[in-house]
Parts: C-alpha cells; sequence; structure tokens
C-alpha cells in the first residue's frame, strides 16, 4: 500500500477516534447535566414539604403539674407513607386521653423506601410509584398529630436502620471535604426533613455514644435501655436480655413482646417491643403473611424513684385495648 494511502487511513482511524472520544464527552456532560437537574428539582421538593408550613412545637399543656407518676408512650415502626391509618388514629386517640410527659420514637418512622432504588421490591411496579417527597410530607403531618394529641413535656427520636439508609448513603458518595457529606445529611436526612430540632425533638444517631452508654445507638431513660435493633430472632426478647442484662426496650421486629426475668447479682429484669404501627403486609413479603402486631408501649414511673411500670397496648383492627384499662379507672 502507498504511503500516502496508508497516511490517510491512519488519519481517517484517527479521527473517528476523536469524534467517539467527543461523542462521548458529551453524552457524558449531558448525563452529568441531566442528574444536576434531577437533583435540584429533588431539592426543591424536599424543600417544598420541609417548608410549606411550619412544625408543630412541642408546648406542653399547662395543666401538667409536674407531680405523681412520669406518663411515657413508646412506639416505633410507623414508616412514613406505609403506616397503617386505623392503628395510627387508634395511638393518636390514646395520646389525648394519656397526655404523657414524654413520648420516645423508637425509629425508622419514616420509611426512605422511595429514597433509594435499591430498597425496591423487585418485581412490583407500585413500589416505584413511592417518591420521597411524599414520605417527607407524610411523616411532617404525622409527626403534627402526634405532637398536637400528645402536648407532651419533651419527645426523643432514635434513629432506626431505615433513617440510618440515607445517612450511609451520605456518607458513600466519596466526596472530597465533610462538609460536601454535611450538606448532603442538611438537605436529605430524617433528622433535617422532619425539622426534628425546630420541633425540639431530640435525635439518637445510631453511630453516636448516648449519656453513660458504652455502645453506639443505645439511649437509657430511668432505669431502661433503649436501642432500634438488636435481635430478629424468634426469642428476640431474650437475646436483648442476654445482650444488655438490664431493662431493655428494643424495635425493629414489628413484633410486640414482653419477657421478665430474675437473674442473681442483678434482679428482675425484662425486655419490651412495642410492635408496629406500619401496614402489616409489605410488598416484599411477597405471599408470605407476616407475624406483625400493632402497638405501643405506656411507662408510667414513679419520680421519687424512678422504678415504673411498662405496659404493652395491643391494637387489633384498629381498636386500641388501652380503652379497656383507662375505662376501669373511670368512677
Amino acid at each position: 500500500m502507498p504511503t500516502t494511502s496508508r497516511r490517510s487511513l491512519v488519519e481517517i482511524v484517527n479521527a473517528s477516534k476523536v469524534t467517539a472520544a467527543e461523542s462521548d464527552a458529551a453524552q457524558a456532560r449531558a448525563q452529568l447535566e441531566a442528574e444536576r437537574r434531577a437533583h435540584a428539582e429533588t431539592v426543591k421538593a424536599l424543600e417544598r414539604s420541609r417548608f410549606a408550613k411550619a412544625p408543630k412545637k412541642i408546648t406542653p399543656a399547662t395543666s401538667k403539674a409536674g407531680t405523681g407518676d412520669i406518663v411515657e408512650v413508646i412506639f416505633s415502626d410507623v414508616h412514613g407513607n406505609k403506616h397503617d391509618p386505623a392503628a395510627m388514629a387508634a395511638l393518636l386517640g390514646d395520646l389525648k386521653t394519656l397526655s404523657p410527659d414524654r413520648i420516645i420514637i423508637g425509629g425508622d418512622f419514616i420509611d426512605c423506601g422511595g429514597f433509594l432504588a435499591e430498597h425496591h421490591t423487585l418485581g412490583y411496579v407500585a413500589e416505584t410509584e413511592d417518591s420521597y417527597e411524599d414520605d417527607v410530607a407524610v411523616s411532617n403531618s404525622l409527626l403534627d398529630q402526634i405532637l398536637h394529641a400528645a402536648s407532651p413535656k419533651e419527645a426523643h427520636y432514635i434513629e432506626g436502620n431505615h433513617e440510618w439508609r440515607v445517612e450511609r448513603w451520605a456518607l458513600t458518595q466519596r466526596l472530597a471535604h465533610h462538609k460536601d457529606v454535611d450538606l448532603l445529611r442538611r438537605t436529605f436526612c430524617p433528622e433535617h426533613v422532619l425539622r426534628l430540632k425546630d420541633r425540639g425533638i431530640r435525635y439518637y444517631r445510631q453511630g453516636q455514644m448516648h449519656g453513660d452508654c458504652d455502645t453506639p445507638g443505645w439511649v437509657k431513660f430511668d432505669k431502661a435501655f433503649f436501642v432500634h435493633k438488636i435481635s430478629n430472632a424468634r426469642d428476640a426478647a431474650g437475646q436483648a436480655m442476654a445482650k444488655a442484662a438490664a431493662n431493655i426496650v428494643f424495635f425493629d421486629t414489628h413484633r410486640a413482646a414482653f419477657k421478665p426475668m430474675h437473674l442473681p447479682g442483678v434482679g428482675l429484669i425484662s425486655a419490651w417491643n412495642p410492635g408496629c404501627l406500619c401496614k402489616r403486609q409489605p410488598l416484599y413479603a411477597n405471599t408470605r403473611p407476616t407475624e406483625w402486631t400493632h402497638g405501643y408501649l405506656v411507662r408510667f414511673i414513679s419520680r421519687r424513684t424512678g422504678n415504673f411500670q411498662m405496659t404493652n397496648i395491643t391494637i387489633n383492627e384498629g381498636t386500641s385495648y388501652a380503652s379497656l384499662l383507662l375505662k376501669s379507672k373511670a368512677p
């Protein structure tokens, strides 16, 4: 082949490579621009849901005199836009009656399932209809209703594994500067989109130590430890007591539980789980019926000694069995 022909062929090949590279670069720029616009729209949507109206804040009822037992209500696993409306309505009704001094949310209050596609149930189109914006809006509305019904003096929120999904996503974006990670957290994490600080609700993150607890994510209130997830075993309550060797309230299993035990050198200890307030048959369970139960815990704590009585309250098909206890106190 003549030298000139070979040169022309090389030039054609090189030009083709340049054209392909330019095309790839153009596609990459277009993809980056699309992702930037999608991110901007997501941020705007979250801002709309966060600031559509002022959040309900803790405004303690002036009639609470601060004497007698401390009344505490504990619940978890509401899962935002996957909550069970009848079970939530029953809780709200009981909160108005109990008028607790303190509420403790044990995590997974918001579902965050629509946040990452990897958490969608494969093969179910309905799962793709979830949006984080809707989840945030529903969860904010539920928080408003809870604080309005309870008017507690204090409220606490323990981070669950669903809230942690967003935290973990923010930490794994390989951003060069910690300020950028903090920006993602402030934009997307439940602690911020639910405006917990503005509401006066204290948030306990899984990756931090709290008080005198030596295990991350554990919190102690009045002679009992609280942690979102400790065991999914059939005897999760027994496993929880074995690990804590103390009174412990745990969540995540969606199954109500109570197990007391007397240990030599320790005394009487117990483990409790309130159950859940979400729909009892999620898509990811497919055709397998769950054993989930609806309910919450109420605890009466002596201000003088710190001793307490903790009781599981069952909610069955939207009916709270607390009414039986409360009616028995009526004259």
